[in-house]
């Protein structure tokens, strides 16, 4: 199997995708795309990716996008540890934590619709960051909730080794700190993402560990 990952750096989705592949212990090319940003941009969305997002995933020359799809493909497809939890119920309350990141607080905080919001509508600089850190609370605060549901405390989100949940929380919670905000509300968070960034699948995901890093 020949795997390509179309990916940047900078790229949490791509970053969640990464964190998979490595857990898994596969193989795979990465391919470092800019959006908006030639050569290769327009290469890219007239024959990898029509809608011009980051990660796609090339199968033997087949494309999957989307991260969500991706990761179950990697799940369903690819030797090595689960990305899953046993439990049932752990398997869909690690689902639901993943899409609280993935369609509640990354999709309405990402920076293309933050340029939008600003250019289009005409929103200041100060409007726009207080739309961002508004859905940040939300979210981070939703997710730290969740964790303190938990009927029994797991070392990762919901399970004994790191999950769905973990893959999509250390890239969001990388962007949090990057932009400056507060994590102090979030012990729980916290605590796991630490001990997520402490395995060498996660590490060799981050931004600053992929070769179109600008240094």
């Amino acid at each position: 199997m020949n795997l390509k990952l179309y990916t940047r750096y900078q790229n949490s989705a791509g970053q969640r995708v990464r964190t998979a592949l490595n857990l898994k212990g596969a193989d795979y090319e990465y391919v470092g795309v800019t959006m908006g940003v030639e050569p290769g941009w327009s290469e890219y969305r007239r024959t990898v990716n029509p809608q011009g997002l980051l990660p796609t995933l090339e199968v033997d020359g087949r494309r999957v996008v989307q991260s969500t799809a991706i990761i179950e493909y990697i799940e369903e497809n690819l030797p090595g540890p689960s990305l899953l939890p046993e439990d049932p119920v752990s398997r869909a309350q690690s689902r639901g934590f993943a899409q609280v990141i993935a369609c509640e607080m990354h999709a309405v905080v990402v920076s293309r619709l933050r340029a939008l919001l600003g250019s289009r509508y005409e929103l200041s600089e100060e409007q726009v960051l207080d739309w961002r850190d508004y859905w940040y609370g939300e979210g981070f605060g939703t997710l730290e909730e969740l964790l303190r549901q938990r009927e029994t405390a797991t070392p990762f989100c919901f399970d004994d080794k790191p999950t769905l949940a973990d893959i999509y929380l250390v890239p969001q919670m990388y962007n949090f700190r990057r932009d400056g905000a507060d994590l102090s509300p979030y012990p729980l968070l916290r605590e796991i993402d630490e001990r997520c960034r402490a395995l060498p699948a996660f590490e060799k995901a981050t931004p600053e560990n992929q070769p179109d890093w600008p240094g």
